[in-house]
């Protein structure tokens, strides 16, 4: 009898250098702070009835929070592969309990992990990023640099279909004229690395509202002082990166610049973007996304689905269907039958084919958690 066979998929961590920095002082850069909830989740599937099976965890994109870690406590558009390992290392030094976790899960026999890059996470190119993460998971992790594509599943960070997130897979590492080569970052990324921690350490909660569009009409009537001062800001950084392009060489004109800003405010319609995944590839019956942060199910026909994971990381939603605050550490699901070896002749291919489900990890019961320093 064939082994039984699951995968889990999950996204947008975006882990930091840790919740509390040596002094024992909190990190308010940290986004992530569910580290033991993650290494029971881990040991979860690779005890019991998943001890013997086959799991793959697939950590789909912006795990790691690359763009907001300092390097040499500046944090600067200039990111190094020599940066990006300091920054690996900084992270899994601040995260034991996360990264013991996944040692644990990939020594388990048929258990693996697998990584999609992501928009905050692009740093995971450079090769010793990637050895300096396998070493921190006891395993060789297989890394994916946009896609993972498997059984007529299509799994995707999603920042490929944003102009101001788009990483140029043709040209991801500027080497002319440098001393070493740097990441090629798009506007988005350069905004996150460059200005946003600065506007986070005033309001720590700046990039985790959704929809942006009415985030910033409620600043406006509620925290105006602070909204114009941080409207000015931006409006320097964009002229500065895109129109005069003073310090970035950012090369975007103002046909382009005003699609960016279009883009930012009105999130693309990843539904739309998943269905034509859908459409164009007739072996493809689920596409699953992350990058947004919202939790997701649509069905486009019949046997064809679009899921988005969500994220471990707080979310606050200004929409009057899901209005306010909330950590739901979801993920997706995947199970393949036991009935049946994958591909074996079947008068219904679709019962063959693996089922995705999306779930939340509910933990296991503790009578207390830190919520603050």
């Amino acid at each position: 009898m064939a082994k039984a066979r699951f995968k889990v998929v999950v996204s947008d961590f975006h882990l930091g250098k840790g919740r509390y920095f040596p002094d024992g002082t909190q990190n308010i850069l940290e986004d992530f702070i569910y580290d033991r909830e993650f290494a029971e989740f881990l040991d979860y599937y690779r005890t019991g009835a998943f001890a013997d099976a086959e799991v793959e965890v697939i950590l789909n994109g912006d795990i790691l929070n690359l763009l907001q870690i300092d390097t040499w406590g500046v944090h600067t558009h200039l990111i190094t592969e020599r940066s990006t390992v300091r920054a690996v290392e900084r992270i899994v030094e601040g995260h034991p309990e996360f990264f013991e976790g996944l040692k644990r899960f990939a020594a388990t026999p048929g258990h693996t992990i697998s990584y999609i890059v992501g928009n905050h996470d692009s740093g995971m190119l450079w090769k010793g990023a990637r050895a300096v993460f396998s070493k921190a998971c006891g395993t060789e992790v297989s890394f994916y640099d946009v896609s993972y594509r498997f059984d007529g599943i299509y799994v995707e960070h999603g920042q490929q279909y944003e102009e101001f997130a788009r990483t140029d897979m043709a040209r991801p590492f500027i080497t002319r004229g440098l001393p070493e080569p740097v990441l090629n970052l798009p506007w988005g990324s350069l905004f996150v690395a460059v200005l946003l921690p600065k506007l986070k350490q005033e309001r720590p909660h700046v990039d985790k509202v959704r929809p942006m569009n009415k985030f910033l009409i409620w600043t406006l009537i509620h925290d105006i002082v602070w909204g114009i001062k941080a409207g000015l800001k931006i409006a320097r950084f964009i002229f500065d990166t895109m129109l005069f392009r003073r310090r970035y060489q950012i090369r975007q004109g103002v046909k382009s610049t005003l699609g960016l800003l279009k883009e930012i405010s009105v999130y693309p319609n990843y539904d739309k973007i998943a269905f034509k995944i859908l459409d164009e590839n007739e072996d493809v019956h689920t596409v699953i996304f992350g990058h947004t942060h919202i939790l997701k199910y649509r069905q486009w026909r019949e046997g064809k689905e679009y899921f988005n994971e969500g994220s471990w990381n707080e979310v606050t939603t200004l929409e009057l269907s899901e209005y306010g605050t909330k950590t739901r550490l979801t993920y997706a699901f995947i199970e393949y039958p036991t009935s049946a070896p994958l591909n074996a002749p079947s008068q219904d291919p679709s019962l063959n084919q693996p089922v995705v489900r999306l779930k939340e990890w509910k933990g296991v019961w503790r009578p207390e958690m830190d919520i603050s320093a």
